[in-house]
């Protein structure tokens, strides 16, 4: 399959320094384009408060948790909810706040940051967990309180240092301002219910809006000799589907270091779209926007059972914990 075009950046082996390297002031171009650079730089750094400022704090305590022992874990959240949705939005395709009340964990990535690397899990978000003396899906735990969501994730042995949430309008904010994402579609797909339709295989340059559809999406089509017809079930399509944007959007994120101006933009529409726990600070957060996630792995859990959603966690299910080196006695 054929990658999509990058630009060569033009910056060649240095080779050995020069003995006397020539002026800045015979080369008016590059002189000019370090002023410009500076200037962006120490922009950024003068809005490093106005950036914290913008950040919201999600409700929930940590102190006094299980922490990490081995490094940290960052637990990040898409919450669904249609108190918010993203600009020009089909209320038809999302629902309204009254027909859909409260926010729902819809995506749930576990990144686990150490000294020997970084691992990361997508956790199902169907899977059963305890809240308020009941069983339920993780997903709804957050109706409750976000603690609850916490201690769902430490019954399958996930701890939380950190917690971050962003909802569905500012996930398609925050693409956009890093200039879409390329995601690789395996074959043509549809969920007109989510607003999805990409009509051809291969790596496609998407906005905001679609990034968003692909991890919405619930009841995918793929075109068939010519027709679209249901795609196979697959339980964990979704939380695959959400592994593999939020891994687009890193490597997205990350190549706008290199371009100070769309770094700004999406720092700015970054911390108006996500909240945090009281004890995570912009800077903290900006640094898990460089981090390496490597390959994201879906977390095992059973099948549905009884014609539902619902999932039970399995030995498989605590052994992927394990070997990703994370537990919890919260």
């Amino acid at each position: 399959m054929t990658a999509p075009h990058v630009e060569d950046a033009g910056q060649g082996f240095p080779g050995r320094r020069p003995a006397r390297p020539a002026p800045l002031a015979g080369h008016p171009r590059l002189r000019a384009a370090l002023l410009v650079l500076a200037v962006l730089v120490v922009g950024l750094v003068a809005d490093i408060g106005v950036l914290a400022s913008r950040l919201d704090h999600v409700d929930v305590d940590l102190t006094g948790g299980p922490g990490d022992a081995d490094g940290r874990t960052w637990v990040l959240v898409g919450l669904d909810s249609r108190a918010e949705l993203p600009a020009g939005a089909d209320v038809a395709q999302f629902g309204t706040a009254e027909d859909v009340p409260g926010a729902r964990a819809d995506v749930i990535v576990v990144v686990h940051q150490t000294d020997a690397g970084t691992t990361a899990l997508s956790v199902p978000r169907d899977v059963v967990v305890r809240h308020d003396r009941r069983s339920g899906r993780l997903a709804l735990a957050w109706r409750h309180a976000p603690d609850q969501l916490v201690d769902g994730l430490c019954q399958l042995g996930i701890p939380t240092d950190h917690l971050v949430t962003v909802d569905l309008a500012g996930f398609a904010a925050v693409v956009d301002a890093a200039g879409g994402l390329d995601v690789d579609v395996p074959e043509p797909v549809r969920d007109q219910p989510a607003g999805l339709e990409i009509d051809s295989a291969g790596v496609h340059h998407v906005d905001g809006a679609t990034a968003l559809a692909l991890v919405r999406s619930r009841h995918p089509e793929h075109l068939v000799d010519g027709s679209w017809r249901p795609a196979p079930v697959d339980p964990d399509g979704r939380a695959s589907a959400a592994g593999t944007v939020l891994a687009a959007l890193l490597d997205q994120v990350q190549s706008t270091v290199l371009r100070p101006w769309r770094l700004q933009s999406v720092a700015w529409a970054g911390t108006g779209a996500v909240a945090v726990d009281p004890h995570t600070s912009a800077t903290e957060l900006a640094g898990l926007a460089q981090a390496d996630l490597g390959r994201l792995d879906v977390l095992p859990v059973g099948e549905p059972s009884g014609g539902g959603l619902a999932r039970r966690a399995t030995a498989a299910t605590a052994k992927a914990v394990t070997a990703a080196g994370l537990s919890c006695d919260r």
